[in-house]
């Protein structure tokens, strides 16, 4: 709680627009909707971040991901490094540019998890655990992700439909009425500072403010936060991008509903 109201407990941070792959369940796919572009988040912005985060104790998770590789970020280890003074840093990489060397760079950096997504097959399994081990990272600090299956497969694979930017793979039904705890307990930082609703709007239909000149707190208590974190704590969810979104948002952040009272 912060002047009485719950805090965000985990950040998502797009640190660059790049990424390597098109992968067929990603809108990335088609350049028209999401080219790729050198756009990097600048470290003023992450000091910014970390002197705020600093000052408002902040005690929860900062999640490198977003919509590009951030590995590709040219200076990912200079970010890490300041945003790991204040927070748990986990990594979403796609892995393509991981080395022994990268990982131990990383992990002395403060980064404390990385969540590695593999598209190419099963070989990739060996592949990574060798690498980690050759860093001496310990299992409880990765995780790998088999992505590899195609639509053909049939393997049953679920995948969000990243607020109705894609239709491929075993989808969910979207219900309108289903609630959503995004905007209870997390913030999503695009690489210009922009404050989106959530990682899966790959529109960035929804911006809530900039942290360039606002501070994430001010962004957090803003009407317009509080206004889409009442509606969709309570399940109302007709306004785009959220009527065409398929992803569970309910999965965490129970207990800042509550504290939400809404």
């Amino acid at each position: 709680m912060i002047n009485g109201s719950p805090a965000f407990s985990w950040i998502d941070i797009n640190v660059t627009e790049l990424c390597n792959r098109k992968c067929i369940f990603c809108p990335r796919i088609d350049d028209d909707f999401y080219p790729n572009q050198n756009l990097n988040i600048s470290l003023n912005l992450i000091r910014k971040m970390a002197t705020e985060l600093k000052h408002i104790k902040y005690q929860g998770a900062i999640v490198l991901c977003g919509f590009g590789e951030p590995l590709l970020h040219p200076d990912i280890i200079e970010v890490v490094s300041i945003l790991s003074k204040n927070a748990r840093i986990e990594i979403v990489t796609n892995g393509d540019y991981l080395t022994p060397s990268i990982i131990t760079e990383l992990v002395q950096a403060g980064a404390g998890y990385f969540v590695v997504s593999m598209y190419d097959g099963i070989h990739q399994v060996e592949k990574f655990k060798s690498l980690f081990l050759d860093a001496n990272c310990p299992e409880e600090k990765f995780i790998l992700r088999d992505r590899w299956h195609s639509e053909a497969d049939g393997f049953g694979l679920k995948l969000t439909n990243r607020a109705g930017t894609i239709k491929i793979g075993d989808q969910d039904p979207i219900d309108i009425s289903h609630p959503c705890h995004y905007p209870a307990y997390s913030m999503t930082i695009d690489w210009n500072g922009d404050a989106l609703l959530c990682v899966q709007d790959w529109n960035k239909k929804v911006k809530l403010g900039n942290i360039f000149s606002q501070s994430l707190m001010e962004v957090w208590l803003s009407k317009a936060m509080q206004k889409r974190r009442n509606q969709l704590i309570n399940g109302k969810r007709k306004q785009g991008p959220c009527n065409l979104c398929n992803a569970d948002g309910t999965l965490h952040g129970y207990n800042h509903v509550k504290a939400w009272n809404l």
